[in-house]
């Protein structure tokens, strides 16, 4: 019986967490652990962690986002691991039941297994593309929210936290191009995304451009980079961005980008 690790990282997350962990409780697949690795909270947000032994808080400082998820999955048992941040949740209550049913028997594979994200910024499902691609690679891999990742992945190399914005973008580039792993999409709505986090803060902005522009050049050639560059400038990406992001133009745009994929 497949066993899902949910991780959940955290500074004085406020109410955001514990409305996060009552998603999980709502599943009703109930094989799993939850690993709250806590920066060191002081807003009493920790109170609210259910009392329950698949609950396991973890506090002790960090040096930032992706040093605490390596070392919660350190302490992983599970057989697939998932990230989901605070003021994120599943998408339904049959999210782990429907994945573990597609998984049985997985787990010795080094798998990513991804899906579809719903956003509550644009009231939208952003869809992954069924095949990962170079292509895809270079645009923008799916939410990590959306991710379960093989034990035996994690086992092999965890984040580089040299990237402190798109370290999960340079761990599944990795995958895809140098570490062998197998890309399996779930053609379902994985998790509700809340946006607007770190890495979509303006004063991260300009460090999240120069961390794909690194992680990209490290995996990719540079023609090649140039070639999907310029289709980006053509298509006009920053007003697709907007309207990926609005309410008013976001499923709309969602319908016509799954077309044309």
């Amino acid at each position: 019986m497949i066993k899902f690790s949910i991780i959940t990282v955290c500074l004085n997350p406020g109410e955001a967490l514990p409305e996060t962990l009552k998603t999980i409780e709502k599943q009703n697949y109930k094989n799993f652990e939850v690993i709250i690795k806590d920066g060191g909270s002081t807003d009493g947000s920790l109170k609210k962690v259910p009392e329950d032994p698949r609950f396991v808080v973890i506090s002790e400082k960090d040096t930032g986002i992706y040093n605490a998820m390596n070392r919660a999955a350190e302490k992983a048992s599970g057989d697939f691991l998932i990230f989901m941040n605070c003021g994120d949740s599943f998408h339904d209550e049959s999210v782990l039941s429907d994945v573990a049913a597609k998984l049985e028997g997985l787990s010795d594979r080094k798998l990513i297994v991804y899906g579809d994200t719903y956003s509550l910024l644009s009231d939208s499902v952003a869809s992954a593309s069924p095949v990962i691609t170079e292509k895809v690679c270079y645009n923008g891999i799916p939410c990590h929210q959306a991710i379960f990742y093989s034990k035996k992945v994690f086992e092999e190399r965890g984040f580089d936290e040299s990237f402190r914005i798109r370290a999960d973008h340079e761990h599944f580039l990795y995958f895809f191009f140098k570490g062998g792993a197998e890309f399996v999409y779930l053609n379902r709505v994985i998790c509700n995304y809340e946006g607007g986090g770190f890495s979509e803060s303006k004063k991260n902005k300009k460090r999240d451009k120069a961390e794909h522009a690194a992680i990209v050049k490290k995996y990719i050639p540079a023609s090649k980079r140039f070639l999907y560059r310029a289709r980006l400038i053509v298509t006009l990406q920053p007003v697709r961005e907007k309207l990926a992001k609005s309410k008013t133009f976001g499923p709309a745009y969602e319908k016509i980008r799954k077309k044309l994929r």
